[in-house]
Parts: structure tokens; sequence; C-alpha cells
């Protein structure tokens, strides 16, 4: 093999493996994220990326020596495997960034007389492909723990009492998706709480979501942010969270849950479903309430008001992904105890 096949051997062992890490990234975007507009933009990079012309094909083709390349038989220091998808995301853009990398360097050969602009300019473009895929991951992940229990932690109804320690025995609990609703406090104060209970959150895995307060939900760097009707609209709320971020609406009505949905939020909150003390000024929408907006959106469900231990099959029949708790949990003696009791009903009713 002279010395213009070994460069060309160069140039198509990375586009190979850029095409391999591209590839992976787009079966990610379309198959387990389903998302059309970033797999069209990495299926349109890959493309863009690919020699097309015969010459440099055959150029390709006619370089490849994979059953002698020593690399083959090479050990690395660092053999292990991604585990989640984060990382496998992580590791073939990284894998695809090199390899552009090599490409943009080698391309600019004389011998070779490839074009180097591209390169460049689909190494910064997948940088971007990159943050924005992780970012859909996250706020997927996110969305996907809002089933089962949604405690709210509402420091009104506690009254004085150890917020974070209440929030750590709901977390102990098994609780992993908690709301701070402290529609009296400061901002000072709701943030002092929002940034404890953000630890704690970290701490044990779970969702932590701040009502009403974009201000908060950005300086505590809340994973999501629960709005009302007379809030923040959400298109604005969308634009100023960060990326992965989830964002949930109440919804008074099927035309109130049909609308969040179409503007893109992550899940509404229904109710109340049965008479409740906690909220006095929230419309009493019962269970045909629930049955209702069930039908008009496909975006998780979290009922809210009034569910206890007594009636909280209701509501998951009625079609709840999620049962959000105030005193049935917060007002119990064993805050623990009655979480993990709400956890353990709620899985058996799922699983039947």
């Amino acid at each position: 093999m002279d010395n213009l096949e070994k460069l060309w051997r160069i140039v198509d062992v990375n586009q190979n493996r850029l095409s391999e890490g591209l590839r992976i990234l787009e079966e990610i975007a379309r198959l387990y994220l389903e998302n059309e507009t970033l797999t069209l933009r990495l299926k349109n990079l890959r493309h863009a990326l690919t020699l097309q012309d015969t010459a440099s094909n055959c150029h390709l083709l006619f370089s490849r020596q994979a059953d002698t390349d020593i690399g083959a038989h090479l050990k690395t220091v660092d053999q292990s495997k991604p585990e989640t998808l984060f990382s496998l995301i992580s590791a073939n853009a990284k894998r695809a960034e090199q390899s552009l990398r090599v490409l943009e360097e080698f391309a600019g050969l004389l011998e070779l007389g490839l074009d180097t602009s591209i390169y460049s300019r689909g190494r910064f473009e997948l940088y971007t492909l990159e943050k924005d895929l992780a970012a859909i991951l996250l706020r997927k992940n996110r969305r996907d723990m809002i089933k089962g229990l949604y405690v709210a932690i509402d420091v009104d109804y506690l009254a004085g009492r150890d917020i974070p320690r209440v929030t750590k025995e709901v977390l102990e609990g098994g609780c992993r998706l908690v709301q701070l609703r402290a529609k009296t406090a400061s901002a000072r104060q709701f943030l002092s709480l929002a940034l404890s209970l953000k630890e704690l959150c970290i701490e044990y895995g779970a969702v932590f979501i701040v009502n009403d307060r974009l201000d908060i939900a950005l300086a505590c760097g809340a994973d999501g942010l629960h709005l009302g009707q007379t809030d923040l609209p959400l298109s604005q709320a969308r634009r100023l969270m960060p990326a992965g971020s989830i964002i949930g609406i109440s919804a008074d009505s099927p035309e109130d849950a049909a609308s969040a949905q179409a503007g893109d939020a992550d899940y509404v909150a229904a109710g109340a479903v049965f008479p409740t003390q906690t909220k006095l000024d929230v419309l009493y929408g019962g269970l045909s309430g629930l049955k209702a907006i069930r039908q008009v959106v496909n975006i998780p469900l979290v009922a809210i008001g009034g569910i206890n231990k007594s009636n909280y099959n209701e509501a998951l029949q009625a079609g709840a992904d999620s049962l959000c708790l105030i005193s049935a949990v917060l007002g119990a003696p064993d805050i623990k105890k009655a979480t993990s009791e709400f956890m353990t009903l709620v899985e058996a009713e799922k699983n039947d």
C-alpha cells in the first residue's frame, strides 16, 4: 500500500466511525425518544458528511484493510461499555466528534483534495445536537417519573413544621416526585426552602418541582415548574426554563387540558377530584371531570384533591397516572409510613 492509499485509509476509518456514531444517535432520537425534528437533523447531518462522489468512494473502499488493521487487536485502558442512555449518547457523540476532527485535519492535505469546511461545520453542529439530544432524554426521564405518587409539600398546611425534615420523611417513604408549594412565603423564604428541598431530592434521586414561581424554580435549579391557569403563560415559561425541565399545568376543564398539551406541557393536574379542605378555592371537578380530561390528553394526568386510602383507586381507574397528595400524607402521624403505604397501594393498583 502506497502513502496515498494510507491517507485514504485514514479517511475511510474515520468516515465509518463517524457514520456509526451518528446512526446510533439517530436511532435513539427516532425509536426511543420518537422526536421527529431531532431525527431529521441527525439524518441530514449524516448524509451531508458522507462522501458522495464515485471517485472518493472508490478510494475509500479499495484502501480498506480491516483484516490487517493493528487497531483491531489493541486493548485500551478503559474497555467499559456505556451503562445508561446518557452515557451511550455521550460516547457516540464523542466518537463522531473525534472522527470529524481527524477528517477535518486530513481533508486539507493536497493529495486528497477534500473539502475541510463540511467537517468543521458538522463538528460544531454535532456539539449542539449532542446537547439537545441529552436535554430531550432528560426531560423524557423526568416526565416518565410522573406516575404513582406525587406529594405536594404545602408550607401553609404544615404551619411552621420543619419542612426539610417532613420532605425527607416523604422521600424515605419512597416518593420520587415532590412539589414545593409556598403561597404566603416571602421570596427569600421560598428560595431558602427550595434550595434545601432540591438538595434532598438530588440525594434521593427524586424530581423536584416548584409551584407557581418561575423565579424560584430558576434560582434553585428545580427540575420542573407547576403553573395554574392564572400564572405565567406556558409558552413563556418553556422559553425561560432550562432545557430538560418539565412543566405541569393545572386544568379546570378538558379545554384547559387540551390547550396545555398543545402548548407542550409535560403533564396536567386536574381536581379537586374529591372535596378537600387543603385548597378551598379549587374547583370540584370530581371523577367525571377527571375522566373527561383523560379523554382529550395523552400526556400524564395527575389527580389532586381529597384523595385518601378509601378513594385513591377510583382516581386511578378514572384515568389518573399519578396521585398528588397533601393531607393524606403530611397529616399522618408517621409521614414515612403513610408515604410507603400509599406507594404500595398505588403500585398494586397499577399492576392489577
